[in-house]
């Protein structure tokens, strides 16, 4: 069974709009805002010590790149978590497979697609399926939070009793110059990896693309597919072909012939197109959309820098002033994944440079070399000029992913060092060992590197080096294995008089 299918249990309900419906009973209860247990897990924050602030330099600057997956819980997450909760529901309320009626209309459905014509798989309830849209500056955590949220839910459920599977939800990513018939087909690769089914086999991309959306909208149905996240999806729109006549038909076809909510992210430059066209495919987004704006100056923007601000691996880590938060703001703008690298990047410069403590000025310097790509967008944002801001929102996507990738090269160099610096320090205290126990000095050179060389690996060719028996090297290994001392190691099994003979 493939890794992301999940045995259905199911949890009777006394709501009679669900009761007996085995899409609906499968799934875990309403999420809901205000639930403690949610606010503890849905976040994620690293494993933090002030005793963290003595360690090594290098040791610190790993610590630093737990941040890397950091997200607080922000009052605008809760909308949309419930949200999403909701969409799952209204969707599967009238798709009931357990009923006779439904499965003959899913028959239909097959023949008249047979004939290059579809029809509604059920004729009562809604007229479409609910659906939602949420816009906002890349690098508020959009995808973060849906994503999270969608982790709260099995990807895809077995109904051994009913002889079906469910995927629960999908997520698509648009690629930057991706086409709707790439879309669709990443949609049938994206069910096939989940299930484990061969779909792709039987779809040609050839077809043109109203075909190809009927023959994507058959397999959605069939799997009772709860939610289709469309994630980026301006790329969709600026895509050559993919007129508004073409959308229009996918989204009608999916969400108010076959029942299948969409929930689609952009930046705000999609947002008004998307807005058209759900007005026209008649209350597609029912549900309405979602415009996150960056953090504004107050009570929102004290709350996270506040929360993130602890998280410092710096000898002379201060408190947060009204200073430094107003140039961490003016350097960000409010962008929750710039403010993250910023602190990240500020911690490592800090760290490096030896000053062990985060200012105003290191703040300005750090933001002004690793932040020189964003700039005419920060200083669009910081205009306020909506036609300005707009012809960087590009920009600021690519910007966002550039730091990100930045920060993680960073913390990979200085993987390599740490571990290099452990090594020499092994290396030293190995042959110190050995020379102590009465090893010779012609021997322990050889006999280290065999010890510390990483299985698979070979260490650079010498001139004629020294025969080493491999019962001191297993020994030897074992100890390294188990952090045991070595020599101890040695004498326990009876070595000694092997290594000091030779």
């Amino acid at each position: 069974m493939y890794s992301y299918l999940i045995p259905a249990d199911y949890l009777p309900t006394a709501r009679p709009e669900a009761a007996g419906n085995p899409l609906l009973e499968a799934l875990p209860p309403l999420m809901s805002a205000d639930d403690t247990n949610l606010l503890l897990s849905f976040g994620r924050r690293p494993t933090y010590s002030d005793d963290e602030r003595m360690l090594s330099a290098g040791e610190r600057m790993l610590c630093v790149g737990r941040l890397n997956d950091y997200l607080l819980m922000m009052a605008s997450h809760g909308e949309i978590i419930e949200q999403i909760g909701l969409i799952l529901d209204s969707g599967y309320v009238h798709r009931n497979p357990a009923l006779p009626e439904f499965q003959r209309s899913l028959v239909e459905f097959y023949r008249q697609r047979l004939q290059g014509r579809i029809t509604p798989i059920e004729s009562s309830g809604p007229s479409t399926a609910p659906s939602f849209a949420l816009f906002g500056v890349s690098g508020m955590g959009k995808s973060t939070v849906v994503e999270r949220t969608l982790s709260f839910y099995p990807r895809a459920l077995s109904h051994e009793k009913y002889g079906f599977y469910q995927i629960v939800w999908m997520k698509i990513d648009c690629p930057m110059d991706g086409s709707l018939k790439q879309l669709l087909l990443s949609i049938v690769a994206k069910v096939d990896s989940t299930l484990g089914t061969n779909h792709s086999k039987s779809v040609n991309g050839r077809v043109p693309t109203d075909k190809l959306i009927l023959d994507v909208a058959k397999i959605a149905a069939q799997h009772h597919l709860g939610v289709l996240v469309i994630d980026e999806v301006q790329h969709l729109l600026a895509a050559k072909g993919v007129g508004m006549e073409k959308l229009l038909n996918f989204f009608v076809t999916f969400t108010n012939d076959v029942k299948v909510p969409i929930i689609v992210l952009g930046t705000p430059k999609a947002k008004v197109h998307l807005e058209q066209l759900f007005r026209e495919a008649r209350r597609v987004g029912q549900y309405g959309s979602a415009l996150w704006d960056r953090m504004a100056l107050g009570r929102e923007w004290d709350y996270f820098l506040k929360v993130l601000w602890k998280y410092q691996w710096l000898q002379k880590a201060e408190d947060l002033s009204p200073e430094v938060s107003e140039a961490m703001y003016h350097q960000t703008q409010g962008i929750t994944a710039l403010v993250i690298r910023l602190f990240q990047l500020v911690q490592l410069q800090a760290i490096r440079g030896k000053s062990e403590r985060i200012t105003v000025s290191l703040i300005n310097k750090v933001a002004k070399e690793k932040f020189s790509l964003l700039r005419p967008a920060l200083d669009a944002l910081r205009s306020g000029d909506n036609d300005r801001i707009a012809k960087f929102e590009d920009l600021i996507s690519s910007g966002v992913t550039t730091l990100k990738t930045l920060t993680t090269q960073q913390q990979a160099v200085q993987s390599i060092k740490v571990a290099e610096k452990r090594l020499n320090e092994r290396r030293i205290q190995l042959t110190s060992n050995l020379l102590h126990a009465g090893a010779s000095p012609s021997i322990v050179g050889a006999l280290v590197d065999e010890v510390l060389t990483p299985s698979g690996t070979t260490t650079p060719a010498k001139k004629s080096p020294p025969k080493v028996p491999n019962k001191l090297i297993e020994a030897l290994r074992k100890a390294e294995a188990e952090n045991a001392d070595p020599v101890d190691a040695l004498r326990s099994a009876g070595l000694i008089d092997d290594l000091v003979g030779q």
